[in-house]
């Protein structure tokens, strides 16, 4: 009888070894900045009190930070920074954020009380830093208090860049490297072998082997055709951002994507005679006149009930519609949109207009081992 070795799998294991070097390595990093602060608190609250008993610097605050960033407009990031679980306030301060660049106004960004950050929160963090200090705008501010926000947020290069030298404009940002936990790229053009990266190592994060997973692939490239093609004034004038941080534990991925363009129904209502879709607002407005808001025309164009590919043959299939079935045949998971005036979590199939109007787009989705997969082929 012939006994036949098991075959050694060295590129999974290769994989789980990087993987747990990862780990190893930020575990030591988050030990050795939890002694740094400890010896060496600047003294906004007591590190060392169990009762957080201010120190006389408190009550100075204001002018402290003043002092630190003279000229600077000072704006408070929000306790818990996420779009996904805390969307009113953080579009708040996103909203200011972009008020002070559209004013070319310096800012001093107070991350002090900051506790949960959400991939898309160090997604906002990042790519309005890039806008500010491309534009040649002091983007300044101070850290969280909470060590482990502290080092999330170092980890993704935010701090590193920030304190950095000036950074030039230019059409590709890229941030850590597309093996860590949390990766952020910024483009202006299409870059469908980015997708293709982005999802091979995503799945190696949730099978523990690359697989290929088609509804993610096209819709990150389904993004990047829509900010290149409507975002600006002209095609290719704003960045994409895309944001995907690598869970090991639960085995997922969480995928966010960010524009600054005009969104989704400005867009539409900025379209001239001759371009694609132009016209497309006023046939919803036309043939359903009961439907005054964005998120119930968000609403009609996710469910069907609004074809606007039917304007340009180039179009058909694609678009929000197609992204939005994506998520009903298990290709994507937990997927959420934010544009203008309108918000929709399909979880809860819940669509709801917002007060501050987010001048842009924001979409984000998840990988997880539900999610519709084939084998990966060279």
């Amino acid at each position: 009888m012939q006994i036949t070795a098991k075959k050694h799998n060295w590129k999974r294991h290769s994989h789980r070894f990087h993987v747990e070097k990862q780990k190893r390595r930020a575990d030591k990093r988050l030990r050795r900045l939890r002694r740094k602060r400890i010896r060496f608190s600047p003294g906004v609250t007591s590190v060392n009190s169990t009762t957080h008993t201010e120190s006389p610097r408190v009550h100075n605050r204001a002018q402290q930070i003043a002092k630190m960033f003279p000229g600077h407009k000072q704006i408070e990031a929000p306790s818990t920074l996420s779009l996904l679980s805390n969307e009113s306030v953080t579009l708040d301060f996103l909203c200011k954020l972009q008020e002070c660049y559209n004013a070319k106004k310096k800012v001093a960004v107070l991350l002090d009380d900051v506790d949960t950050l959400s991939t898309d929160g160090i997604l906002a963090l990042l790519s309005n830093m890039v806008q500010f200090k491309a534009a040649r705008i002091s983007f300044n501010g101070t850290r969280p208090r909470d060590v482990s926000t502290e080092f999330k947020l170092e980890s993704s290069g935010f701090f590193k860049h920030l304190y950095g030298p000036a950074m030039p404009n230019r059409d590709i940002y890229s941030f850590k490297k597309i093996d860590s936990f949390l990766y952020t790229h910024g483009q202006k053009t299409v870059e469908a072998g980015l997708a293709d990266e982005l999802v091979k190592y995503a799945s190696e994060v949730v099978w523990g082997e690359p697989r290929r997973c088609p509804g993610i692939q096209t819709t990150l490239v389904e993004l990047m055709h829509n900010t290149y093609d409507h975002a600006g004034d002209y095609k290719g004038e704003k960045h994409w951002w895309i944001s995907v941080e690598h869970n090991e534990q639960d085995h997922e991925a969480t995928f966010s994507f960010m524009d600054f363009g005009v969104g989704i129904f400005r867009s539409l209502a900025n379209k001239k005679q001759g371009e694609p879709l132009y016209g497309a607002l006023d046939y919803i407005i036309q043939h359903f006149p009961l439907i005054k808001t964005e998120a119930d025309r968000l609403q009609l164009i996710l469910e069907g009930k609004v074809r606007l590919t039917q304007f340009n043959e180039y179009y058909r299939g694609k678009g929000l519609r197609n992204i939005y079935m994506k998520h009903h045949k298990n290709q994507i998971s937990d997927l959420s949109i934010i544009s203008n005036y309108a918000s929709f979590k399909a979880d809860k199939d819940d669509y709801h207009s917002i007060k501050n109007e987010f001048i842009g787009t924001f979409i984000s989705f998840k990988m997880n081992r539900n999610t519709y997969n084939l084998q990966w082929e060279i």
